[in-house]
């Protein structure tokens, strides 16, 4: 009996040292998830910054020349190079080679794209073989839309799916590189570059000059916003705003930047621009938010227009909502 009793202490205490062994492993590689969903949110964060930094570089009036507007689209490209090795490097499950492979996909293309983009724009941004240029520039901008793809259509999906199958709750940033589809225009990319050593915006064309915002459309719901009362808005990962613009002048309008400014406490602001808009016509324009806001609280939604060159009434071209967001 003392034997018997003695053996099933010691079966006992097995079991519970490997019930304890196993609990230690499933926390660690738990830990080991929830650091890898940090690396990355931080990785795809910094990419977005690259982002703002490079399409600023190639669109806001400047006075630099093309030598200095290639060097700082080379430190760009360092910084780039930096994140794909980042990616590739950081530690994770093995569960989650596939999305981590996705991601260091997704920075790679964006590397290249914009290492080539640098050889080309002192040719672009001069007279002999100025065209063929900026049309091999368009086609590089293809290439940082395969980026957003790969990252929006393949890691991302990946991710929650591992994390779902672990059962721990992490969010990821629904960012793109590319801001607007414009770039990938040939014409669109050459009147933008043409800003580039001006230091100000185009003069304006004689005649009138003026856009209005015409409607905001929540997507996928499909719902108007109205300026008054408070705007209930689901958060998904598909959540954009289609913003109507009127251009209401006598003359075609180029390079419209649209904003989005959401505050309370902290405040989040997106851009898409809108290539060109016919006199008399009007235009949407697609914008995600690159991050969540928070559910609950009621905030303030500012959607602005840039005044076109010789715009004289810009009363019409902003509105404010007050809005809640809602888990979905």
């Amino acid at each position: 009996m003392r034997r018997a009793i003695a053996l099933g202490a010691v079966v006992v205490a097995i079991i519970l040292l490997v019930l304890g062994l196993n609990s230690c492993l499933d926390a660690r590689k738990d830990r080991a998830y929830r650091s890898y969903a940090d690396d990355a949110r931080a990785l795809v964060n910094s990419s977005q910054d690259v982002s703002d930094q490079f399409f600023e570089v190639l669109s806001k009036p400047s006075r630099a020349d093309a030598l200095d507007v290639q060097t700082r689209v080379n430190a760009l490209r360092v910084d780039a190079q930096q994140l794909t090795d980042r990616a590739r490097n950081t530690d994770h499950p093995d569960e989650l080679n596939g999305a981590n492979g996705d991601l260091v996909d997704t920075f790679k293309f964006r590397e290249d794209a914009i290492g080539r983009i640098a050889e080309l724009l002192p040719t672009a941004l001069g007279d002999k073989g100025k065209k063929a240029a900026i049309d091999l520039i368009a086609g590089q901008m293809q290439a940082l839309l395969a980026s957003d793809v790969i990252y929006l259509q393949r890691a991302i999906p990946e991710l929650r799916n591992a994390y779902n199958d672990r059962g721990i709750t992490e969010r990821f940033p629904t960012s793109r590189f590319l801001p607007d589809l414009g770039w990938l225009d040939p014409q669109t990319v050459e009147t933008r570059l043409g800003k580039i050593g001006t230091g100000s915006q185009q003069a304006a064309t004689p005649g009138l000059h003026g856009t209005s915002l015409q409607k905001v459309t929540v997507q996928p719901a499909g719902t108007v916003m109205s300026e008054q009362g408070v705007n209930r808005i689901t958060l998904s990962d598909q959540l954009s705003f289609d913003v109507e613009v009127q251009n209401g002048g006598e003359s075609e309008e180029t390079d419209i930047p649209v904003t989005i400014t959401i505050t309370n406490g902290k405040k989040i602001q997106v851009e898409q621009t809108i290539p060109r808009i016919a006199a008399g016509q009007a235009e949407t324009v697609s914008i995600p938010l690159t991050e969540k806001p928070e559910a609950g609280a009621v905030m303030k939604m500012t959607v602005e227009i840039a005044p076109v060159p010789g715009e004289s009434n810009k009363d019409n071209n902003s509105a404010t909502y007050q809005v809640a967001f809602a888990q979905q």
